[in-house]
């Protein structure tokens, strides 16, 4: 069985620094690769006027900043250029695939956790899922925004995924 780290992607300001919250997702895959250092890393995030606006995609800083931290080159795929937590899974899946990669390691913030566990197992049922939560460094009244924000994005994206999945369907027959 072969096993892959996924670490998705957040917000970057206009210089292409990472926010608390993906520096906090990189440290805990970093804590990860240190323990399996086999593993190669997938890391998600293209471009966005919500999270990156500059030249370079999100995941390029993310990849930039384990490499600092310690990851050699040669432990990453090449990058999901995602915009949202659905095309980190959509993108993810063919790169996953062609490496015959059939367990991943799921890395995101605690906050962002359920709504990412829930999309990888409805788009990527052949994956093998180990979930691994970042902590989330943001005060208490910012978490609960955090929070309710989450509970809204997984009702919207629990009906976009099965609009996709019957559209593909459809198509099937």
């Amino acid at each position: 069985m072969s096993k892959a780290i996924i670490l998705l992607g957040g917000p970057n300001n206009a210089q292409g620094e990472l926010s608390e919250i993906v520096k906090s997702r990189c440290q805990t895959a970093f804590e990860y690769h240190l323990n399996y250092p086999e593993l190669k890393i997938l890391c998600t995030g293209g471009f966005g006027a919500h999270f990156n606006v500059t030249e370079h995609a999100h995941a390029d800083y993310v990849i930039a900043h384990l490499k600092v931290l310690g990851v050699p080159d040669t432990q990453f795929f090449p990058i999901a250029e995602s915009r949202f937590t659905l095309e980190d899974a959509l993108l993810a899946k063919p790169i996953l695939k062609q490496a015959a990669i059939s367990e991943v390691v799921l890395i995101t913030s605690s906050f962002h956790m359920k709504r990412a566990k829930y999309i990888f197992n409805r788009l990527c049922p052949e994956l093998l899922l180990e979930c691994v939560e970042a902590p989330t460094p943001v005060c208490e009244h910012e978490l609960v925004k955090l929070l309710a924000h989450e509970a809204k994005a997984l009702q919207r994206e629990a009906k976009n995924i099965d609009m996709l999945l019957a559209d593909i369907e459809t198509k099937i027959q």
